[in-house]
């Protein structure tokens, strides 16, 4: 795991203990400098995060359902969170495989950390079915094996 990776998996962890939830509806709320706006960004477009200096405004489009809404607010959670400084940071439906230790990589490992992480083993066999639940593309299966499976302490 690169250290990219662990950062992104320790501030998951951080805020999942800080705020006890896994709801990023709930986190966004209570973190500072960080606005949500839902917003109709079409069909390709499921939401994306502009920071200007210290503030990140999130634009999640309202045309996803409850799943991909949360798995994208919570990427998007990420990129407010660890890559401040890249300016806006989209999260397209046909997205593709993000490069090692890039802006994308980081916020993909803070969702699957914040999403799946230390609620004990998940059944390899169920990682395609989590991955269509939460509308995610199958190559987002490589993550499962970055995140930590045991339970939190």
């Amino acid at each position: 795991m690169g250290y990219d990776a662990d950062c992104a998996i320790e501030k998951a962890n951080t805020v999942l203990r800080r705020y006890n939830t896994r709801d990023p509806w709930i986190v966004s709320r209570y973190l500072p400098n960080v606005s949500v706006t839902p917003s109709d960004l079409g069909q390709n477009i499921l939401g994306y995060t502009i920071t200007d200096r210290k503030f990140s405004i999130i634009n999640i489009n309202t045309r996803a359902d409850e799943a991909i809404s949360r798995s994208v607010l919570t990427h998007e959670i990420g990129h407010a969170l660890l890559t401040r400084n890249t300016g806006a940071n989209y999260f397209y439906r046909n997205a593709h495989v993000a490069a090692v230790g890039s802006a994308e990589y980081i916020a993909n490992c803070f969702m699957f950390e914040f999403l799946f992480g230390n609620r004990g083993s998940i059944n390899p066999m169920n990682y395609e079915q989590i991955l269509d639940e939460y509308e995610l593309p199958k190559w987002m299966v490589r993550y499962f094996d970055l995140i930590d499976q045991q339970p939190l302490d």
